[in-house]
Formats: structure tokens, sequence, C-alpha cells
């Protein structure tokens, strides 16, 4: 008899993330400094669709950079547009940063 574990908030949050990127490899990232971080994606609504907000913590702080505003019809459809948009307006590497791996 198998016993089915429930996936933790934490854990399906990070699932939930690593499918829309493509897989948890393209959510790591080099800061200026050549740390290596995971980066996330904060959805918030807005009158014109979903904000995106790239997330990261380092160094003991939190790391917010705007990325821009999607429609999408569910969370996930949401999330996966602005990983593509991150990518597509390379908004680390503006601010210096780089990915681990290269957009596929």
């Amino acid at each position: 008899m198998r016993h089915i574990v429930p996936i933790s908030g934490n854990r399906h949050a990070t699932l939930e993330q690593d499918r829309a990127a493509g897989g948890a490899e393209l959510r790591k990232m080099h800061t200026k400094t050549g740390d290596i971080v995971t980066v996330s994606i904060a959805l918030s609504g807005s009158a014109t669709g979903t904000r995106v907000t790239l997330r990261f913590r380092w160094g003991g702080l939190s790391v917010n950079r705007f990325v821009g505003t999607v429609k999408a019809s569910s969370r996930p459809h949401a999330l996966e547009l602005g990983w593509k948009m991150i990518r597509a307006e390379k908004i680390a590497e503006r601010e210096g940063w780089s990915w681990v791996v290269p957009s596929r």
C-alpha cells in the first residue's frame, strides 16, 4: 500500500516556479559579486492585468524588480508569461546579473 504525502506550501510554490521557468536550473542567477541565487516571480493583480516582479534574497536582503504586466487566464499562465518576459526583456542583464543557464 502506498502512502500519499501531501506537498507542503513551500514545496508546491517551488514546483510551480520551476515548472513556469522551464526547470529549476533556469531560475539560478549570478549576482554582480558572483553569488548564485534562486529567482522567483511574485504576482499581484492590477486594473490592467497581473503585475510581475522578479524577486530573490541576497546578503540577507530581499531584492525586487518590477518586470511588467501580463494578461493571463490563470496563475500558472501568468508565471509562465512572466518568466518569458524576464528573459526576453533581459531584466537580469540590465542589472548586471547573469543567468547560470542561458535561455534555451
